[in-house]
């Protein structure tokens, strides 16, 4: 009879524990108390952070173009077009071809390489240069030749999944390393939007916590007028969203998500001028660069702002209109 006993305080103990643990983890869970996210050596939103943020962009790209560098796209355009006008017959060999594009923040879908990043200078020199110099391009054109696609066909389903996968772990990594960074962060918005490597959808529900997240982030530098630049591109990427369903949104958040991508551009104007004045930012390409995001930005808002507009004069006479009595 005690060993019954025993063993029924034994049996109804753990019952109880079992409840009890189950009952807090779930809670945990719907509080997101569980998700473990290791920043070892904090050097996530460091200032080493944002150093290696920026060097990730070359690895990314190396994936993102599917094994080819900027710098090897025009390696190889250069050889291309060298041979090409050789072979109709020319005879001066001393060709200079030089690819310089402005930088992009962000891909877009089925871009060529040498569509968006600052892609290096590359020079085909003369036979009777220099032989250091020779050399140098020869290993160029081998490294580049060492990555290039040359069966002409499509990649197999599991490679496209291989490459989606290591393209994705790398935009995460370079955003979590520095949340600020225009680049990185307009990189991470666009693959969530878009069907990269034939993902059967966009995850918009994802692009768009992405985008609050950074704008969350990017509003506590209260120094960085490039923090703010990036603050006014995830409020872009919003006010973008509540236009393509703005049936699902009220006219009060549509003013309100224009609202504040103007609030982030005042806070960046305000920014970069007291940068400016206090010889914060020396570098006039770097003055350059955020003044042609600035103006990028604007001109989208602008052109968003009367989409949105449109759409919700339309929406707000369809509510005021008067429905027949029945």
């Amino acid at each position: 009879m005690k060993r019954n006993i025993q063993k029924i305080a034994v049996g109804g103990t753990f019952l109880v524990g079992v409840g009890l643990w189950a009952g807090f983890a779930m809670q945990f869970q719907a509080d997101d108390k569980l998700a473990y996210d290791p920043n070892p050596g904090c050097i996530k939103g460091s200032p080493y952070g944002k150093v290696l943020a920026l060097a990730m962009q070359g690895p990314i790209d190396f994936y993102w173009h599917k094994g080819q560098s900027h710098e090897h796209a025009a390696t190889l355009k250069a050889e291309n077009r060298k041979a090409e006008e050789c072979s109709s017959g020319c005879d001066d060999h001393t060709h200079h071809h030089k690819h310089v594009h402005e930088d992009h923040a962000t891909h877009a879908e089925g871009c060529g390489c040498g569509a968006h990043g600052e892609e290096a200078k590359v020079v085909v020199e003369a036979p009777e240069s220099p032989l250091h110099t020779l050399a140098k391009l020869q290993i160029k054109r081998m490294g580049a030749s060492a990555h290039r696609k040359t069966d002409g066909k499509p990649l197999s389903e599991a490679h496209a999944k291989y490459l989606q996968s290591v393209t994705e772990d790398k935009l995460r990594l370079a955003y979590d390393l520095d949340p600020s960074n225009y680049t990185n962060y307009g990189n991470l918005h666009l693959f969530l939007s878009t069907t990269t490597y034939g993902k059967s959808s966009a995850d918009d529900a994802a692009a768009v916590k992405l985008a609050q997240q950074t704008l969350d982030f990017c509003k506590l530098d209260e120094v960085d007028p490039a923090s703010w630049i990036t603050a006014a591109s995830a409020a872009y990427n919003i006010v973008y969203h509540i236009g393509s369903y703005h049936e699902e949104f009220t006219v009060a958040e549509a003013k309100a998500s224009l609202a504040e991508f103007d609030h982030c551009m005042a806070v960046f104007n305000e920014l970069l001028n007291s940068a400016v004045e206090e010889g914060r930012i020396a570098s006039t390409e770097r003055l350059e660069e955020l003044n042609t995001r600035a103006k990028y930005l604007t001109k989208l808002r602008q052109a968003q702002g009367a989409y949105m507009k449109r759409m919700m004069s339309t929406k707000m006479a369809e509510y005021n209109t008067p429905q027949p009595a029945n």
